[in-house]
């Protein structure tokens, strides 16, 4: 019996964790699974709010364009996962020889096709993606004002697409005081970040002479879901979502025995990347209905540990319960593709 479950470890991590060669099999064969569903299902239609300032430029773009709109998707479906590889693999999140942080978004992002149209959250998440780099590096740096900068500064850019992505702002300097240090001079260059961006925007509205524009995607802090009403999910939609988010928790507990044998950088990474999950779940329910962008964001993190628990087990069991979620993701897939029983 340990000689099976040895010969199982090395396969699975020669053919699933540390092989270059499984990179390009699902990278070939998510794309060839999204224009599969993008033939039988089309782009879904339904409404995007205009919660950004840059979407209702170039929004006429992608509906005038189905095609448009899911190669641009995939096209950014590609680049949240070379992010999410390359944040791994330049701070060394994951000790680990792994290729499960570039892959693993991937399948996620394909098995649905709400994922294939292009939204604002999309560009605001690779933003998001991007502003990790400069708030890893301020780890034990302790001139960080200029990584407080860039991150807030890109955040802010996803803003310009997604304006809740602002939201992650106070977050990320929390992670930041946990990576090094966060004194006034940070704080004073994280909000310079923020006012240069949104300077520049500003004045293009005042040009525009559009001022009620600018303040426009502002309001959609204030609109919050009424909680005196009744959400109007089915008794599947709620066990999928039940289902969903025990699949979250049980993750990040899973994972949580495997922080504590790590380094501290590591342990920091991970977990700020669970605050960023269970904030981003926190957030959807207070925005109930008024964007993806939380939906995107706990997908990418969730990702970034699950890439970590099963890149280190050795476990049995474990591995086996990969492949169970890479059989339920294949099912959901030919659910939603094939069929019209898909709770959502």
């Amino acid at each position: 019996m340990k000689k099976i479950d040895s010969l199982l470890v090395r396969h699975f991590r020669s053919f699933f964790v540390e092989s270059r060669f499984i990179t390009l099999v699902v990278s070939i064969l998510a794309i060839v699974l999204r224009f599969l569903m993008f033939f039988n299902k089309g782009i879904p239609d339904y409404p995007i709010l205009n919660s950004g300032f840059a979407w209702p430029y170039i929004e006429s773009i992608f509906l005038e364009s189905p095609l448009v709109s899911f190669l641009s998707s995939t096209l950014c479906i590609l680049i949240i996962s070379y992010l999410l590889s390359e944040l791994n693999v330049r701070y060394g999140v994951i000790r680990m020889r792994t290729v499960m942080p570039f892959y693993i978004p991937l399948i996620f992002f394909s098995v649905h096709p709400v994922f294939l149209r292009m939204t604002p959250d999309l560009p605001a998440l690779i933003f998001v993606l991007w502003s990790l780099f400069p708030l890893l590096a301020s780890y034990q740096y302790h001139n960080s004002h200029r990584f407080a900068y860039q991150f807030s500064a890109l955040i802010t850019v996803a803003g310009i697409f997604q304006i809740h992505a602002l939201l992650f702002l106070p977050l990320w300097l929390i992670g930041l005081s946990a990576m090094g240090r966060i004194n006034f001079r940070s704080f004073s260059a994280s909000l310079l970040g923020v006012i240069l961006v949104f300077w520049i925007v500003f004045v293009f509205y005042v040009f525009g002479d559009n001022i009620a524009g600018f303040i426009e995607p502002f309001k959609g802090f204030a609109r919050i879901y009424d909680f005196t009403q009744y959400p109007g999910y089915s008794i599947p939609q709620w066990g999928f979502i039940g289902t969903l988010l025990l699949f979250v928790f049980l993750i990040i507990m899973a994972d949580s025995r495997e922080i504590v044998r790590e380094r501290s950088f590591t342990k920091k990474v991970l977990i700020f990347s669970s605050s960023v999950i269970l904030f981003s779940i926190l957030l959807q329910v207070v925005y109930l209905n008024q964007a993806f962008i939380w939906i995107y964001i706990i997908i990418s993190f969730l990702s970034i540990i699950m890439s970590h628990f099963y890149t280190n087990t050795t476990s049995r069991i474990e591995i086996l319960s990969y492949f169970l979620i890479l059989a339920l993701l294949i099912f959901y897939y030919i659910l939603n593709t094939f069929t019209d029983l898909s709770p959502f």
